[in-house]
């Protein structure tokens, strides 16, 4: 009968173009309680496999003995769970969780009851502490954090035994720990200068000497390099670098002759102008799986160093989005996490030895139907100048009218890219009638240095020219309400939101800020202080371009807006201070526009908790509807 039933409503959506709306069969609700499972890690004698999922209202960590079993939480923190770390050797887990969203972590370490749970670190305000990693034997982990200096990151060994901390590195940068060798002797640390550069060093905890091992003319021609893993001899350290070069690729450091080598795998070529994202190693060294980001779309690959041959990759796992990669510690297995635009994150274990391939966990989809979801098509549009945008569109599957009302998402960053996955708040409005686009603008990541640079500082306002040449590519297409369309982020997104709002305030009939900056000035200033050097080197300096910076803040262009806005906000937001939506509120009011407000008081710099999800996004719902499909 309930079948029949759909079938008579979807039948009636497409022979009545005169209805306005579609017609719904899944609430708001439903989607957000679709639940996946995420961050899988071993514990120490891999007979438990770890993972996360967020199924009583906080991130929380849950547990498996074997693939398919019923889950089991694990940890039952008050707060959200922002990591954990199994020791690999011991039967502990080190617990990172924070207060509010207010991202200050504090570090827990449990045994594997999960009950006996033991704060370790001091609770001071406003400290940050940051997980690095295991050393190969247990015995200590790294971390890094400003207790010190709050501008500042330095790096600390935590000894499990002794329970005790020891400051290693310090010095008035960002620094991160970062590949430990196998003896547990050499630490590469990441030295940070800016969103583009920073500088890898190889520190030798026995003679307490420092070496810089990435070399490069820092100011003409910045550079990042991220650590991966040293080789089982410890004679090599590999790395991804975009080091002379415009995309990440493999590079293998040589300890001994101090050079930078990068190496050709045949099986990467036809990838050459994708950017590799990700090396992961089994802690024996003796494979590596490379992750490769092909456009917003993910691509793995396992390579044997004993063979020197790649292990191909089953069908079950060549999925285009990956979110995770995790291997066992003594046995030849790897969790991966797959992903699509049309299901959850679910993690299946690999054998890569027998080829066999279990899948651990079960998607919870609320009583959705999966075959509704949407799967988006990748599409490019010409800005302003020339340049060749690449988006992510969404088209509902049934729709009664011609012309669809659209949402363009901005993602946040600027350094972040819109990338192929799950998204169910845009499944949610896909069901809803509405046309969904996510466009990577100029200053996305992805697709190369130079296109992640086009933005910075002076250039800032040339991505919101992209958004506007978005439009103009809507309307080309047809199939858009051109009259009807908002756009919507957060953090940096929610900037963009406001920025659209203000330079082109006839092109949109609405907008949805989350957590985003309204004047780059206050934002400088009130940012969390261990934050104020890396942005300025992306924004601005509040020394030298103060004056820029007050003319391209939407805060100071208020009057120009003519959309309702809606501003979305958590109180304890250490990176994009709530002052910067309440101030913008006052200014929108005060001119006489339409805004609403919604601070949450135990969230930070976005909404993660699944109460306060459920009263945001039904207001966020209701907000379009009614400016976008006149439906209140």
């Amino acid at each position: 009968m309930k079948k029949f039933l759909r079938y008579i409503i979807i039948t009636i959506l497409f022979i009545s173009e005169a209805q306005p709306l579609l017609t719904q069969q899944y609430s708001i609700q439903q989607y957000l309680s679709i639940k996946g499972a995420g961050s899988p890690k071993y514990s120490f004698d891999d007979n438990r496999i770890y993972f996360t999922m967020n199924l009583t209202g906080t991130t929380q960590v849950y547990y498996v003995n074997k693939p398919g079993d019923t889950p089991v939480q694990f940890s039952n923190l008050e707060e959200r769970i922002s990591g954990y770390q199994p020791n690999p050797k011991l039967p502990t887990v080190l617990l990172e969780s924070d207060v509010g969203g207010s991202e200050y972590d504090q570090f827990f370490l449990t045994d594997e009851s999960g009950k006996d749970v033991k704060i370790i670190t001091g609770n001071e305000p406003k400290v940050v502490y940051g997980f690095g990693r295991w050393s190969p034997d247990g015995t200590f982990y790294t971390y890094f954090s400003n207790k010190r200096s709050a501008f500042f990151y330095d790096i600390y060994t935590y000894n499990v035994s002794a329970q005790k901390s020891e400051l290693i590195y310090s010095s008035d940068h960002s620094n991160y720990p970062s590949a430990i060798s196998t003896k547990g002797i050499s630490i590469v640390i990441s030295r940070s200068y800016s969103t583009y550069d920073n500088d890898l060093y190889l520190l030798n905890r026995d003679s307490n000497t420092l070496k810089l091992i990435s070399t490069h003319d820092n100011f003409n021609e910045p550079a990042q390099f991220f650590a991966s893993s040293f080789d089982k001899n410890d004679e090599n350290i590999y790395l991804i670098t975009n080091d002379k070069s415009d995309l990440f690729r493999i590079g293998i450091y040589n300890i001994k002759n101090d050079t930078i080598i990068f190496p050709e795998y045949g099986f990467l070529n036809p990838y050459k102008n994708c950017e590799v994202q990700r090396v992961t190693f089994s802690p024996d060294r003796k494979v590596m799986m490379i992750q490769v980001n092909d456009n917003g779309y993910d691509r793995i690959f396992m390579y044997d160093h004993e063979n020197k041959s790649e292990i191909k990759i089953p069908e079950k796992l060549k999925t285009l989005s990956i979110t995770a990669i995790s291997f066992a510690n003594n046995i030849s297995k790897v969790i991966v996490g797959v992903n699509s635009a049309v299901n959850p994150s679910v993690l299946y274990e690999w054998n890569y030895k027998t080829g066999t391939v279990e899948q651990v966990t079960k998607p919870e989809l609320a009583g959705i139907d999966p075959s509704s979801f949407v799967e988006p098509e990748l599409v490019s549009y010409t800005s302003y100048d020339g340049l060749e945008i690449p988006a992510f569109l969404y088209k509902p599957k049934y729709s009664a009218v011609k012309k669809l009302p659209c949402l363009i998402m901005i993602h946040g960053g600027p350094e972040g890219q819109a990338t192929y996955g799950f998204a169910p708040i845009f499944q949610y409005f896909l069901s809803a009638g509405y046309m969904v686009i996510e466009p990577n603008v100029r200053g996305s990541t992805g697709y190369g240095k130079k296109y992640a640079a086009m933005d910075n500082v002076r250039n800032r306002e040339n991505s919101v020219k992209d958004v506007a040449a978005l439009v103009e590519y809507i309307k080309n297409r047809g199939d858009a309400d051109i009259n009807n369309i908002a756009v919507y982020g957060g953090s940096y997104g929610g900037y963009m939101v406001l920025a659209c709002l203000t330079l082109y305030p006839d092109l949109f009939k609405a907008g949805v800020d989350i957590v985003g900056i309204s004047n780059f000035v206050t934002f400088l200033k009130n940012t969390g202080d261990y934050r104020k050097n890396n942005r300025q080197s992306e924004y601005g300096s509040l020394d030298s371009d103060r004056e820029f910076l007050e003319s391209i803040s939407p805060l100071n262009r208020v009057s120009s807006i003519k959309a309702p806005l809606m501003i979305i906000h958590g109180r304890n937001d250490p990176r994009v201070p709530v002052s910067e939506a309440e101030q913008m509120y006052k200014a929108i009011i005060k001119q006489g526009g339409t805004a609403e407000l919604h601070i949450y008081e135990d969230e930070g710099h976005g909404i993660s908790k699944q109460k306060n999800r459920f009263d945001v996004y039904p207001k966020i719902i209701n907000f379009l509807n009614k400016y976008l499909k006149g439906v209140n």
